[in-house]
């Protein structure tokens, strides 16, 4: 092999070096003396386009080997805005519509439950944005109603229900429209059955439910009074408390300690005396913290005190309002309307958000809204542990020790020796029945 070629061959090697083990080459480079003057003056241009080529290939490997890179690692963190069966990423989109400063109440056609399955977020004042990034942008505005009370004429009235109504329509084309061609949130959106609360599972529903009790609980001082919660004619809270599962019970109930247990006597059949068991005090419940979290209400996430909210219509409800005040005078609201202070779409109060369906056949009243649910989770749950305790007796019953004899008393005699003469009777007609012929006894010799 000639020099010219072996000089060669050591270089492609050095080269290639280089590029798998980047790491080696600057160490070695750096650890290399440095060359003198004439020799840097003479090879100054081939090292710049080295160096160039090098980083070059270094940038492509780094790029494509390590998926691991900063690159890399920021596009798999990002999430996919085009998520329409995801109820979490629905809920993030309609809590930007809470801010009052920002957004009004709009028709049903155009509520900000509508902009946010069609994958819109509220960005500033009236303005709406996609959450795609596909740069569309609408700005909600609608003149304000009139009134014939407020000096207008019919005439004038009807001019601007007209306008409004329009309007509307056009907004309601937008909520697809007004995406770009290409974005996905113009040709679907959210189902109906998005905004649903799940409390088709007893044991989910009351879990939800315990939790929004237990932090209603720690912040007893700011809840309002009992008689100032206004509810529904058809809500029962005493039936419902009855209904409470055993282990329900409040942050301030669990760290009391247990009373020791005393022997239970038994009764004839082996069975607990139920006498000492309804004896035992039962747990105290909060009936305002029970009243506000049945009705969806719960603590603020913040932990702002005496502030509570919805988490499916971010409402939010200021306790303090309704509260005397510490110098004496009356609180600002007399009366708190638990279902009126949600949201008119939140489904904790309104059947068809709660349904999901909302057809054209179905009538408003035989729909449930998520408080009557719960409340039957509650009852349907109390009507499972009744049967299962009902089950576990008649078990124990059905396992004890039978005989088929009758049971007598020992005083009683006659009926005993009745039973006697009956039984022998019994085994008489039998053997002539079968013709089975008596044992002789041997005559003697």
């Amino acid at each position: 092999m000639s020099y010219a070629v072996e000089t060669k061959k050591r270089k492609f090697h050095r080269v290639l070096e280089s590029l798998t083990k980047p790491s080696t080459f600057d160490s070695t480079k750096s650890a290399a003396p440095e060359p003198s003057a004439t020799a840097q003056d003479t090879s100054s241009k081939k090292a710049r386009v080295d160096t160039n080529n090098l980083s070059i290939a270094r940038t492509s490997i780094l790029k494509v080997a390590r998926p691991s890179s900063r690159d890399s690692s920021v596009s798999s963190t990002s999430r996919p805005s085009f998520v329409p069966w995801d109820r979490e990423r629905f809920l993030e989109r309609l809590e930007t519509f809470r801010r009052v400063d920002r957004w009004a109440p709009k028709p049903s056609a155009i509520s900000e439950v509508e902009w946010a399955k069609r994958g819109w977020i509220c960005t500033d004042v009236a303005r709406i944005t996609c959450v795609g990034g596909c740069g569309g942008s609408v700005v909600v505005k609608l003149p304000d109603e009139l009134d014939e009370l407020d000096g207008f004429d019919a005439d004038k009235v009807q001019e601007r229900k007209d306008v409004r109504a329009q309007l509307v329509n056009e907004y309601a084309d937008m909520l697809a429209k007004g995406h770009g061609e290409t974005c996905p949130w113009r040709n679907k959106g959210c189902d109906a059955t998005i905004h649903r609360i799940p409390l088709a599972n007893p044991e989910t529903a009351i879990s939800g439910f315990r939790k929004r009790y237990s932090n209603l609980v720690k912040m007893t001082d700011h809840l309002p009074a009992q008689d100032v919660i206004q509810t529904p004619e058809s809500f029962d809270i005493e039936t419902l408390v009855k209904t409470l599962p055993t282990e329900f019970k409040g942050p301030e109930e669990e760290t009391d300690t247990e009373a020791p247990e005393s022997p239970t006597p038994q009764g004839v059949n082996g069975s607990k005396d139920t006498a000492l068991e309804s004896s035992k005090p039962e747990p105290s419940i909060s009936r305002n913290a029970f009243t506000l979290a049945l009705f969806g209400w719960d603590a603020a996430p913040d932990g702002t005190a005496g502030l509570a909210s919805c988490t499916v219509c971010f409402r939010r409800l200021g306790l303090w309002m309704y509260k005397p005040k510490s110098n004496g005078d009356a609180a600002l609201y007399d009366s708190l309307d638990v279902v009126g202070e949600h949201m008119e779409y939140c489904p904790w109060v309104n059947g068809k958000a709660q349904s999901g369906t909302g057809r054209a056949l179905e009538k408003i009243e035989h729909l449930r809204c998520g408080w009557e649910l719960l409340s039957r989770a509650l009852k349907v749950r109390h009507r499972r542990q009744i049967r299962s305790t009902v089950s576990v007796d008649s078990r124990a019953v059905s396992e004890a020790p039978s005989t088929d004899e009758p049971v007598f008393d020992d005083t009683n005699n006659e009926a005993k020796k009745a039973s006697d003469r009956e039984w022998w009777a019994k085994l008489r007609r039998m053997r002539q029945v079968l013709n089975v012929n008596s044992p002789r006894k041997k005559s003697s010799q």
